[in-house]
Protein backbone atom coordinates (compact mmCIF):
# COMPACT_ATOMS: atom_id res chain seq x y z
CA UNK A 1 0.00 0.00 0.00
CA UNK A 2 2.88 2.69 0.95
CA UNK A 3 4.27 1.41 -2.36
CA UNK A 4 1.11 2.29 -4.56
CA UNK A 5 1.17 5.69 -2.63
CA UNK A 6 4.53 6.77 -3.29
CA UNK A 7 4.59 5.94 -6.84
CA UNK A 8 1.13 7.67 -6.99
CA UNK A 9 2.60 10.80 -4.97
CA UNK A 10 5.31 10.90 -7.25
CA UNK A 11 2.64 10.72 -10.74
CA UNK A 12 1.05 13.81 -9.37
CA UNK A 13 4.36 15.84 -8.50
CA UNK A 14 5.36 15.09 -12.06
CA UNK A 15 2.36 16.08 -13.72
CA UNK A 16 2.41 19.60 -11.22
CA UNK A 17 6.01 20.38 -12.95
CA UNK A 18 4.59 19.83 -16.25
CA UNK A 19 1.58 22.19 -15.90
CA UNK A 20 4.04 24.71 -14.16
CA UNK A 21 6.41 24.50 -16.78
CA UNK A 22 4.01 25.05 -19.47
CA UNK A 23 2.61 27.83 -18.03
CA UNK A 24 5.75 29.16 -17.71
CA UNK A 25 6.63 29.07 -21.35
CA UNK A 26 3.42 30.28 -22.43
CA UNK A 27 4.10 32.72 -25.12
CA UNK A 28 2.02 36.19 -25.50
CA UNK A 29 0.04 34.75 -28.49
CA UNK A 30 -1.16 31.88 -26.17
CA UNK A 31 -1.70 33.68 -22.79
CA UNK A 32 -3.83 36.39 -25.12
CA UNK A 33 -5.69 33.55 -26.63
CA UNK A 34 -6.34 32.07 -23.05
CA UNK A 35 -7.21 35.35 -21.67
CA UNK A 36 -10.29 35.25 -23.83
CA UNK A 37 -9.24 38.40 -25.61
CA UNK A 38 -9.49 37.12 -29.39
CA UNK A 39 -12.86 38.37 -29.39
CA UNK A 40 -11.69 41.78 -29.57
CA UNK A 41 -8.13 41.20 -30.80
CA UNK A 42 -8.35 44.60 -33.12
CA UNK A 43 -7.17 48.03 -32.96
CA UNK A 44 -6.94 51.13 -34.96
CA UNK A 45 -4.60 53.74 -33.63
CA UNK A 46 -5.42 56.88 -33.05
CA UNK A 47 -3.24 59.91 -31.26
CA UNK A 48 -4.82 59.56 -27.97
CA UNK A 49 -4.92 54.88 -28.06
CA UNK A 50 -1.69 54.45 -29.01
CA UNK A 51 0.49 54.32 -25.61
CA UNK A 52 -2.00 53.13 -24.01
CA UNK A 53 -3.21 50.06 -25.91
CA UNK A 54 -2.34 46.27 -25.89
CA UNK A 55 0.02 45.83 -28.13
CA UNK A 56 -0.76 42.04 -28.66
CA UNK A 57 -4.00 43.26 -30.13
CA UNK A 58 -3.74 43.03 -34.72
CA UNK A 59 -4.02 45.88 -36.95
CA UNK A 60 -5.83 45.09 -39.36
CA UNK A 61 -3.79 44.68 -42.48
CA UNK A 62 -3.58 42.95 -45.37
CA UNK A 63 -0.36 41.83 -47.75
CA UNK A 64 -1.32 44.16 -50.48
CA UNK A 65 -2.01 47.40 -48.42
CA UNK A 66 1.40 46.48 -46.95
CA UNK A 67 2.89 45.67 -50.03
CA UNK A 68 1.84 48.95 -51.45
CA UNK A 69 2.66 50.93 -48.36
CA UNK A 70 6.18 49.76 -48.47
CA UNK A 71 6.82 51.18 -51.60
CA UNK A 72 7.72 54.16 -50.05
CA UNK A 73 11.07 52.19 -48.40
CA UNK A 74 12.15 50.11 -51.32
CA UNK A 75 14.90 48.62 -48.17
CA UNK A 76 11.95 47.33 -46.72
CA UNK A 77 9.94 45.80 -48.97
CA UNK A 78 9.62 41.86 -48.57
CA UNK A 79 8.70 41.75 -44.99
CA UNK A 80 5.01 42.06 -45.88
CA UNK A 81 4.31 38.57 -45.38
CA UNK A 82 6.63 38.60 -42.06
CA UNK A 83 4.54 41.26 -40.71
CA UNK A 84 1.49 39.25 -41.08
CA UNK A 85 2.69 36.28 -39.65
CA UNK A 86 4.38 37.47 -37.17
CA UNK A 87 1.52 39.04 -36.02
CA UNK A 88 -0.66 36.10 -36.65
CA UNK A 89 1.95 33.49 -34.74
CA UNK A 90 3.50 35.72 -32.05
CA UNK A 91 0.08 38.82 -30.97
CA UNK A 92 2.58 41.22 -31.66
CA UNK A 93 0.77 44.05 -33.67
CA UNK A 94 2.15 44.20 -37.18
CA UNK A 95 2.33 47.89 -37.35
CA UNK A 96 4.02 48.12 -33.52
CA UNK A 97 7.30 46.12 -35.38
CA UNK A 98 7.36 47.97 -38.53
CA UNK A 99 7.20 51.25 -36.59
CA UNK A 100 10.39 49.84 -34.33
CA UNK A 101 12.05 48.87 -37.97
CA UNK A 102 11.15 51.70 -39.62
CA UNK A 103 12.94 53.25 -36.50
CA UNK A 104 16.14 51.25 -35.81
CA UNK A 105 17.14 50.83 -39.15
CA UNK A 106 16.58 54.09 -40.66
CA UNK A 107 13.41 52.85 -43.24
CA UNK A 108 15.54 49.91 -43.75
CA UNK A 109 18.86 52.19 -44.67
CA UNK A 110 21.34 51.55 -41.93
CA UNK A 111 24.23 49.67 -42.29
CA UNK A 112 23.22 47.08 -39.98
CA UNK A 113 20.21 46.18 -42.40
CA UNK A 114 21.65 46.31 -45.57
CA UNK A 115 24.99 43.94 -44.35
CA UNK A 116 23.03 42.20 -41.94
CA UNK A 117 19.48 41.92 -42.47
CA UNK A 118 19.65 43.36 -39.07
CA UNK A 119 16.33 45.71 -38.78
CA UNK A 120 15.96 46.34 -35.07
CA UNK A 121 19.56 47.14 -33.89
CA UNK A 122 19.69 43.57 -32.29
CA UNK A 123 23.02 42.32 -30.47
CA UNK A 124 23.79 38.92 -29.50
CA UNK A 125 23.59 38.15 -26.02
CA UNK A 126 26.54 36.87 -23.71
CA UNK A 127 29.11 38.73 -24.83
CA UNK A 128 31.41 41.33 -23.48
CA UNK A 129 31.56 43.40 -26.97
CA UNK A 130 28.77 44.16 -28.90
CA UNK A 131 28.48 41.93 -31.64
CA UNK A 132 25.36 42.36 -34.21
CA UNK A 133 23.25 39.80 -34.81
CA UNK A 134 22.77 38.70 -38.69
CA UNK A 135 20.47 37.47 -40.39
CA UNK A 136 20.22 35.44 -43.66
CA UNK A 137 16.74 38.05 -44.82
CA UNK A 138 15.21 40.67 -43.67
CA UNK A 139 11.73 38.64 -43.09
CA UNK A 140 14.14 36.50 -40.34
CA UNK A 141 14.81 39.30 -38.52
CA UNK A 142 10.99 40.63 -38.47
CA UNK A 143 10.17 36.98 -37.37
CA UNK A 144 12.68 37.19 -34.57
CA UNK A 145 12.03 40.74 -33.79
CA UNK A 146 7.94 39.45 -33.18
CA UNK A 147 9.34 35.91 -30.98
CA UNK A 148 11.66 38.18 -29.29
CA UNK A 149 8.85 40.63 -28.18
CA UNK A 150 6.16 38.38 -27.28
CA UNK A 151 8.24 35.93 -25.08
CA UNK A 152 10.70 38.39 -23.37
CA UNK A 153 8.29 41.87 -23.29
CA UNK A 154 4.73 40.87 -23.38
CA UNK A 155 4.09 37.36 -21.59
CA UNK A 156 3.88 37.70 -17.83
CA UNK A 157 7.07 36.22 -15.83
CA UNK A 158 9.08 36.99 -19.54
CA UNK A 159 12.78 38.08 -18.60
CA UNK A 160 11.53 42.45 -19.58
CA UNK A 161 8.11 42.07 -18.70
CA UNK A 162 6.55 45.15 -17.50
CA UNK A 163 3.09 44.70 -18.81
CA UNK A 164 1.16 45.12 -22.75
CA UNK A 165 1.10 48.82 -23.64
CA UNK A 166 4.01 50.55 -25.42
CA UNK A 167 5.23 52.53 -22.55
CA UNK A 168 5.61 49.15 -21.19
CA UNK A 169 7.85 48.00 -23.71
CA UNK A 170 9.88 50.51 -23.73
CA UNK A 171 10.93 51.01 -20.29
CA UNK A 172 13.23 48.08 -20.96
CA UNK A 173 13.62 48.24 -25.07
CA UNK A 174 15.77 50.83 -24.75
CA UNK A 175 17.72 52.93 -22.20
CA UNK A 176 16.11 56.24 -23.14
CA UNK A 177 12.49 54.85 -22.68
CA UNK A 178 10.42 58.39 -23.29
CA UNK A 179 12.38 59.17 -26.43
CA UNK A 180 12.47 56.18 -27.55
CA UNK A 181 8.34 55.28 -26.96
CA UNK A 182 7.55 59.20 -28.55
CA UNK A 183 9.56 58.52 -31.52
CA UNK A 184 7.76 54.79 -32.35
CA UNK A 185 4.58 56.61 -30.97
CA UNK A 186 4.82 58.95 -33.88
CA UNK A 187 5.73 56.31 -36.56
CA UNK A 188 3.24 54.50 -35.94
CA UNK A 189 0.37 57.10 -36.42
CA UNK A 190 1.99 57.98 -39.24
CA UNK A 191 2.28 54.25 -40.70
CA UNK A 192 -1.92 53.89 -39.33
CA UNK A 193 -3.00 56.78 -40.95
CA UNK A 194 -0.85 56.27 -44.23
CA UNK A 195 -1.89 52.80 -44.64
CA UNK A 196 -5.97 54.13 -43.75
CA UNK A 197 -6.18 56.69 -46.91
CA UNK A 198 -4.12 53.97 -49.38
Amino acid sequence: MKRKFKTLSCLIISASAIILFTVASTSAADAYEQSGNTAQGYVIFTENNIKTEDMRKKSELDKEELSEYLEKFPNLSGIEDALISAQDDYSVNAILILAIVRLESGNGGSRLAKSKNNLGGLVSSGRTVTVYKTFDTKSDCVTYMAQLLSENYLTEGGKYYNGYTLNDIAKSYSTSSKTWSDLVTSLIYEIQTEISTL
